[in-house]
């Protein structure tokens, strides 16, 4: 324990790993208060502009989908398991030696991908300096960092708020992870607008430099320190990352190479038995890092899977209505509206959150989110091949509001649930939490590709099958396009064929926009069935009088009794 600072009894820390708490005058909290959130939009741009450039990032690197998708496995799976070594390290080390030093990888990644990117090293220069190998390393990194600057932004937006509003602290940080994919695809257009990404990357690298310099100039609080690490820890965390990182190998690669895939199977395996070993580990340790039977026991599983439905209904956006623009042959720069209405909203929703939370009423929040995902997706329903941005801008806004209004009141409730558990039990909801955003969204992308793949074929394979050559309509188009092709063709028989391969592209992104249509019909129904079963459970504490919290809050509130 540090002996340097000596804090009020309300000023200790919460826990051991995390800074005190002390009286911060007036002006210092603001500080603090905006640091919290510039370390926040840092974080959540490390994987928004992945997401908004990884096409180019492939184009200029002379990429196959195949390799950009390890670009993308390379954030994801250092992403989903850090977090509980995390958590060790600022236990046994301390809050300023890990801001530091998850600064520095930051500063690490950012200027790696600023070095490839300005055109000064080549494949040449070696397989470890090739910029694809650097590029996945660079991504990796940002992985780790992305946690890391997430509960470093939590914590710095926690000591800027007065102690009866540290509940809006906590809805903030996770909030401002949000706005990430929506600010890159914003800010990329402009960012790239000569074709090139070191202006891109120079960006991340001056945000960096701007986080590095304000945690130097105001550091948070030093907290409680003891000695933590197990040799057994590195054992259990080997095992539990090898699955992790196998599993996001299946489910980015499976959708880029296809389920079927041979060798996805090897992953598969190392993920089961990788996972099922740590588990194993955790179970039998005398001190586990996770609390592996509070982790099955039903609350907490109805937390995790309430978390990943959650995420795999808002692939909606991310994925469905922008994969459905994309395949419309709208860019990046005829989106920038569409995104800022997106951005809008969840500006719109964390603000709303942060002042109406209420820690006795956690669960109606989350089931009015379900329920504005399932109105966003059934106004989806109508899509037509002459669908355009603006005819998203309503349902989209609807979605975005939902997915940051349902985050602060479920973290919330995993919070106090771990909280009431005992502090132990802190890295364990962070892990569940993590793993459940994580994988959530990567599975809702895969389901989602796969549904529309499987569904784009069916409706192309039914609209050529029903062709008739000699249908006036038909060779109407056919004509129309053999006479715009014949301006630049010559040959009768090219023309011809051109002509009937633009008719029958047209035909595909029909079948394209018809599998979407599926899509959101099934996504709303879905959402629609989550709203009910949610509604359904709400309905029943209330008429038994009970809240399901209501253990958890009388253990806390016990705990803030005076001694």
């Amino acid at each position: 324990m540090s002996t340097e600072y000596q804090f009020k009894p309300h000023e200790q820390p919460m826990m051991v790993g995390s800074p005190a708490n002390p009286d911060h005058p007036a002006r210092r909290k603001v500080f603090y208060l905006i640091i919290g959130i510039i370390i926040g939009v840092t974080a959540s741009f490390q994987n928004g502009l992945l997401v908004a450039n990884l096409t180019q990032i492939q184009g200029d690197l002379s990429l196959t989908p195949m390799e950009g998708g390890w670009i993308s496995v390379a954030y994801n799976m250092t992403n989903a398991c850090i977090t509980v070594l995390l958590y060790k390290i600022r236990q046994q080390f301390g809050m300023a030696l890990f801001s530091k030093i998850t600064l520095f990888f930051l500063l690490l990644a950012t200027s790696m991908q600023w070095f490839v990117s300005s055109g000064l090293m080549t494949a040449a220069d070696g397989m470890w300096l090739d910029p694809y190998y650097l590029e996945i390393i660079a991504r990796g990194l940002s992985g780790m960092v992305a946690s890391g600057m997430t509960i470093l932004g939590l914590f710095y937006c926690l000591q800027g708020m007065p102690t009866v509003k540290r509940t809006s602290g906590l809805i903030l940080g996770f909030g401002l992870v949000q706005f990430g994919i929506p600010l890159s695809r914003i800010i990329s257009p402009y960012l790239t607008i000569d074709g090139q990404l070191e202006s891109l990357f120079l960006f991340q690298f001056g945000l960096a430099l701007i986080c590095f310099g304000l945690i130097n100039i105001l550091e948070l609080p030093p907290g409680n320190t003891e000695k933590v690490f197990e040799k057994l820890d590195f054992l259990s965390f080997g095992f539990f990352a090898s699955g992790l990182a196998a599993l996001s190998v299946v489910l980015v690669q499976g959708r880029i190479l296809w389920w079927t895939t041979p060798w996805l199977i090897y992953p598969l395996i190392i993920a089961i038995v990788g996972i099922s070993i740590a588990l194993w580990i955790e179970t039998h340790r005398k001190n586990p890092m996770l609390q592996v039977r509070w982790m099955r026991s039903r609350n907490i599983i109805a937390f995790m899977i309430t978390g990943a439905i959650m995420r795999i209904l808002l692939s909606e956006q991310n994925v469905g209505a922008a994969g459905l623009l994309a395949n419309l042959g709208y860019g990046g720069d005829q989106l920038i509206t569409f995104y800022a209405v997106i951005l809008a909203a969840s500006v719109l929703a964390l603000v709303i959150s942060i002042f109406s939370t209420n820690p006795i009423d956690l669960r109606r929040p989350v089931i009015f989110a379900v329920a504005l995902i399932a109105l966003g997706s059934w106004m989806d329903t109508s899509v037509s091949i002459n669908s355009a941005p603006y005819m998203f801008y309503i349902s989209q806004f609807l979605i975005a509001f939902a997915a940051v209004y349902f985050m602060g009141p479920l973290v919330f409730e995993g919070f106090l649930r771990a909280i009431a558990s005992g502090p132990a039990y802190i890295i364990s909801f962070s892990v569940i939490f993590g793993i459940s955003q994580t994988v959530g969204g990567l599975a809702g992308a895969a389901a989602i590709q796969a549904f529309t793949t499987v569904r784009t074929q069916v409706y192309y394979a039914d609209m050529v099958s029903s062709l008739n050559f000699g249908d006036p309509e038909l060779v109407g188009q056919i004509a129309a396009a053999r006479s715009t092709i014949s301006t630049q063709m010559t040959d009768a028989t090219q023309t011809n064929t051109a002509a009937v391969l633009q008719v029958l592209q047209g035909i595909q992104r029909q079948a394209t926009v018809s599998a979407y249509g599926d899509l959101f019909f099934i996504m709303a129904l879905l959402s629609t069935g989550a709203t009910v079963i949610l509604l359904l459970n709400y309905f029943y504490y209330r008429y038994h009088k009970r809240n399901p919290l209501a253990k958890e809050l009388a253990v806390i509130a016990k705990m803030r009794e005076p001694k």
